[in-house]
């Protein structure tokens, strides 16, 4: 069930019927890739435990649907490596290393003829967790909760084909492997470039 529901989702996303626009207005597809820096935020300032931002991955493909001259409708379809790292009395020095299959929905408002903000949410489904200690990893994805739904919210500049973002994501569902010790969410900064394979239609007079 965690990985069928994000693939009916983007199937469905996917499907030509959803993206059907004006006949002057073509959808741009392309691949994105970039880095995330993430880590948790707290419920509480905990004495005992101390989360620092960690290096993650993150790429997959993204459509960009216009829908008027200044707004565009972008969903994407990633692969999102989250987590932290921290020190805590009950794990010591840990690493935790989330991975999930993202999608991201996004509306962005031209500012200008490069620039763009954008906010939206993004549906995480999780693939695979992980804790690093100083001598062994165990796999703790049966421990964190299945989904996490997110806000972001970012800016990008973009040519005819080369995309740049800055994002922000806040998480809003507890990810603690310990929820009875601890709460803590999800959020990241997140830098991208993405290359669209398609040129954007000449607009609408």
């Amino acid at each position: 069930m965690r990985k069928l529901l994000p693939a009916l989702v983007a199937v469905w996303l996917c499907c030509p019927s959803v993206f059907a626009q004006h006949k002057k207005e073509k959808a741009s597809f392309g691949f994105k890739a970039g880095v995330n820096i993430s880590s948790f935020r707290t419920a509480i300032d905990y004495s005992d435990f101390e989360p620092t931002p960690k290096l993650g991955q993150v790429f997959g493909a993204f459509v960009q649907i216009p829908l008027s001259s200044r707004f565009i409708l972008q969903p994407e379809f990633l692969y999102s490596q989250m987590g932290s790292m921290a020190k805590s009395t009950l794990w010591g020095d840990v690493t935790f290393r989330y991975n999930y299959f993202s999608i991201p929905v996004l509306l962005k408002y031209k500012i200008g003829k490069i620039f763009s903000a954008s906010a939206g949410f993004e549906a995480n489904n999780l693939v695979r967790a992980r804790q690093k200690q100083t001598t062994k990893t165990t796999t703790i994805t049966n421990d964190i909760k299945d989904f996490d739904f997110a806000y972001t919210a970012g800016i990008a500049t973009a040519g005819k084909t080369w995309t740049f973002d800055i994002r922000y994501i806040h998480g809003s569902q507890d990810v603690s492997p310990a929820p009875a010790t601890t709460t803590f969410f999800n959020q990241a900064v997140q830098l991208t470039v993405g290359y669209k394979l398609a040129k954007k239609a000449a607009k609408t007079k």
